[in-house]
């Protein structure tokens, strides 16, 4: 059922969160209480689909309510604001600073990192920019490359906030959050305002 290979995925992510991609084994998994290595199996071929399954699932939960924001009425600031605070906040959540971790990981050994990262962390950039063409279309945005925006947003907006709890810093406080997301979002708008 849908609840179990939510339930399966949940506890996969636990151990892949906890050991890595490489240290969990199915038996380490079904050890956890996901079910029989059988149970498992017949869920997923193998350790690298529930691992792709755990991350679109923890990469995809947030990512809904974060874009959420990019699509309620009012002025194109206020919007980009609001998800720029709550981008931010997934971005550096344990579970998302988890995912990096791991894809990191497993491109030094393989090309599963590489692959994954095309499937569920590139659409999600992707998403931002058919966002910000959707403003340039409208004329709140100027014209320009709606990727190269998106690189330029995510910059200005994570500032070096990511790459602090990448290194294990875990003492970044709301009221960071808040300045890096508005000096972000004005500097981004005095770039690409028309």
């Amino acid at each position: 059922t849908e609840e179990k290979r939510r339930e399966i995925v949940a506890k996969a992510w636990e151990l892949f969160k906890e050991n890595g991609f490489e240290r969990t084994t199915m038996s380490d998994i079904a050890d956890r209480g996901a079910g029989s290595k059988a149970t498992l199996y017949s869920y997923y071929n193998s350790k690298e689909q529930l691992f792709a399954a755990a991350l679109e699932q923890v990469i995809r939960d947030p990512a809904d309510e974060v874009f959420a924001y990019l699509t309620q009425p009012g002025k194109l600031k206020a919007r980009l604001l609001n998800f720029a605070r709550a981008m931010l906040k997934a971005r550096l959540s344990e579970d998302l600073i988890a995912v990096e971790q791991a894809l990191i990981a497993e491109a030094k050994r393989s090309e599963l990192g590489e692959l994954l990262r095309a499937r569920f962390v590139q659409p999600q950039w992707r998403r931002l920019a058919a966002a910000l063409d959707r403003e340039m279309v409208a004329g709140h945005l100027r014209k320009a490359d709606p990727m190269l925006a998106t690189w330029h947003f995510r910059g200005l907006v994570e500032a070096d906030l990511v790459e602090r709890r990448l290194h294990g810093e875990k003492t970044i406080t709301a009221h960071e959050i808040k300045n890096a997301a508005e000096s972000g979002v004005d500097s981004f708008l005095r770039a690409y305002t028309p």
